[in-house]
């Protein structure tokens, strides 16, 4: 591991509310450094076409997260594409540690989001990979006139089956439930010829060979042929790496207050990643904002 650097606001998480939190420090004069385990705009560059935020009539996830970031580089914000896997109390510090690096700062922004909920049925974690997806934008080529099935009745879940509407030969929708929870203008998707809806059905078993998904079998005995599973149920925060810190939590994710300060008083959190509900890109970039504002008020005060 290289020598530590030192930063005053370390943003880990580069989704919308990451981003949009590196803009308002870094034109208030404060340098913040950026640490993303993958591509900028986090699950931004997961969605098909977005046409709730404003000021577009609709837009892909991937030029959207793009623009953010563009906003970003254009400020010079320093960006690390390495994985956090542990924070921890140094001093009066905070030590941000990776795979790679060790970087310390006095001020912490969690904007990590969640991880995908994954499928609970048999044999379904043999077929991560293989079949089993949690992306259909990033892995709906790959099945181009087959038949697919989407797990799911959420904005996410019509979303995907409107996508592979366009690709798939046959799109089946599996939902536990008897009613799709998306909104009104999300399940025309359902209206589609090629797009089937399987309502209050589970799966419980994933079928295949050595290779691939072949079919599901669901909870009532009938067996669905399909080459590829996009599962949208849903998301997790992920707690591991920032134990140590003890934050506060519920199942939804880390408990913020007004401000979007955690239970420790130098350490904050948005986007997804943390409690509430309504998880949506303008409420991201909001509490990205707003966690922003509230360091640089702090950083101000200590600086006199």
């Amino acid at each position: 591991m290289k020598s530590s650097v030192d930063y005053d606001v370390i943003i880990i998480g580069a989704g919308p509310a990451g981003l949009t939190a590196a803009i308002y420090l870094k034109r208030a004069g404060i340098t913040p450094l950026i640490i993303e385990a993958s591509a900028p705009g986090g699950t931004l560059n997961k969605t098909h076409k977005i046409e709730n935020y404003p000021g577009y009539l609709d837009v892909d996830g991937t030029t959207l997260a793009f623009r953010m970031y563009s906003q970003v580089e254009a400020l010079s914000v320093p960006f690390k594409t390495e994985k956090v896997i542990n924070i921890e109390k140094e001093n009066d510090k905070y030590a941000v540690i990776t795979k790679e690096n060790k970087y310390t700062s006095n001020y912490i922004l969690i904007a990590t989001g969640k991880t995908p909920r994954k499928l609970d049925a048999k044999n379904a974690d043999r077929y991560e990979n293989k079949g089993i997806s949690y992306c259909a934008v990033c892995d709906g080529a790959l099945y181009k006139g087959k038949n697919v099935a989407i797990i799911g009745g959420g904005n996410s879940a019509m979303e995907a089956a409107s996508y592979m509407s366009d690709v798939a030969s046959k799109v089946y929708v599996v939902n536990r439930s008897n009613v799709l929870r998306a909104d009104e203008k999300e399940k025309e998707a359902t209206k589609k010829e090629n797009v089937e809806v399987l309502l209050n059905k589970k799966v419980k078993e994933v079928l295949g060979n050595t290779n691939q998904v072949t079919g599901l079998v669901l909870d009532d005995g009938k067996k669905i042929d399909v080459s590829a599973v996009f599962v949208c149920i849903g998301q997790e925060a992920s707690l591991a790496y920032y134990q140590n810190l003890n934050l506060d939590s519920d199942n939804k994710g880390i408990i913020v207050d007004g401000t979007m300060k955690t239970n420790d008083d130098n350490v904050y959190a948005a986007g997804d990643s943390v409690s509430k509900d309504l998880y949506q890109v303008v409420t991201a970039t909001s509490e990205g904002a707003i966690a922003a504002t509230s360091i640089i008020k702090k950083i101000r005060k200590s600086n006199g």
